[in-house]
Order: C-alpha cells, then structure tokens, then sequence
C-alpha cells in the first residue's frame, strides 16, 4: 500500500534514493520535508511491513503529476511492477490526475522496461538533461493518460 511518509521516515527515504547506483536526483532531507509537507507534492512510502519503497510526486501542472522519483529498498526481485501500479492507482484512482510522466536514464534499462510494461509512452528523448557526478546523462521521457490507466483496468 502506498502511504503519506512521515517526517522521522525522511532519513530513510533519503538513503534509499542516494543507495540505487543510476539514481539521478539524489534529494536531501531538508527538500524531501518540503515536499513532504507541500499540498502540491509528497513523498508516499510504499509499505509492505516496511519501507518498501518511495515515490516522489509533485503536481507540474493542474491535473498533471510528475513523478520525481521511483525507488524500491530492494532492487532487483520483480516488485517494480507492483510499486509502478500503486503509484498509478494513486494518481489516477486517487488524485483523480488526467496524466502523469516522469523521465528516466538513458541506462536504466529496469526501469524503461518496467514502465514499457506498465503502459507508459516513451514521449521524446531529452539530451544531457540530469548530471550524475560529473557527467551529463541523457533522460527518455515517458507520460501516461487517464484514460490509457482505465484502459488496461
């Protein structure tokens, strides 16, 4: 299940952040409070007797959320799926989003496939967008409809 974090949580969502090697957006806790706290944003806790995993959202515009950041504790075991969709429901089912859309590395080959699989568009490819550590990274952004998520119901 997907849940409001709480501030004593934002230590540790900080770290599974900065933990995942193709992490882009390395936040720190300060920002994370703000966004924890911001009507507009939050930080949700993916909670399966833990945490599990965290997603980051703001809204970019009226009716459009921006996914910020994805990351489960523990990569690598085939749960992306299942975070993915919570975080779907909890935009579209939830917050009633008409889209959501996120970028992702160039060589986040897990991630692209899994939101491939989850019904996402690959919209565009934005050049040298992020730099992780000293080196600029090209970013493929993807984007999903309302009306796409209902679809695949």
């Amino acid at each position: 299940m997907l849940r409001q974090a709480t501030d004593g949580e934002i230590p540790a969502v900080t770290a599974l952040i900065a933990a995942h090697p193709l992490s882009l957006l390395r936040q720190s806790e300060d920002w994370l409070r703000e966004v924890a706290a911001a009507e507009a944003k939050g930080v949700l806790i993916w909670d399966r007797g833990g945490i599990d995993g965290v997603a980051v959202l703001e809204w970019a515009y009226p009716g459009v959320v921006y996914l910020i950041n994805l990351g489960l504790a523990v990569p690598g075991r085939g749960e992306g799926k299942a975070l993915i969709a919570a975080v779907q429901d909890h935009v579209f089912g939830g917050l009633g989003a008409h889209r959501m859309f996120c970028d992702i590395a160039f060589d986040n080959g897990a991630a692209l496939s899994a939101f491939r699989k989850a019904g996402f568009t690959q919209e565009g490819t934005m050049r040298e967008c992020w730099k992780r550590g000293e080196t600029w990274v090209d970013c493929h952004a993807f984007g999903m409809l309302a009306r796409e998520w209902r679809a695949r119901g």
